[in-house]
């Protein structure tokens, strides 16, 4: 999810207040990352079931948002410069 806030970095608790969650439904450890500073937007992460309806008018978060994860496509592939002697 993101929200928006309009001074500085908000705290989990400011974000939670926001989405209408509690911090325990919030993951404390990805925290609160900038994705727009100058205008104030923050992602945070969720539990899916944890959040209330969206509503029916615009707000200032958007989401949810899925999080993959990332991982190598293929074998990761051994450092280039093994056949140099020194």
């Amino acid at each position: 999810m993101t929200v928006k806030v309009p001074h500085g970095k908000p705290t989990l608790a400011e974000a939670a207040k926001q989405l209408g969650v509690t911090i325990e439904d919030m993951d404390a450890a990805f925290g609160l990352v900038p994705v727009d500073p100058d205008r104030g937007i923050y992602a945070v992460q969720v539990r899916a079931d944890k959040l209330p309806k969206q509503p029916e008018r615009p707000s200032d978060y958007r989401g949810p948002w899925s999080n993959p994860s990332i991982a190598p496509l293929g074998p990761v592939q051994g450092d280039n410069n093994k056949g140099d002697k020194k």
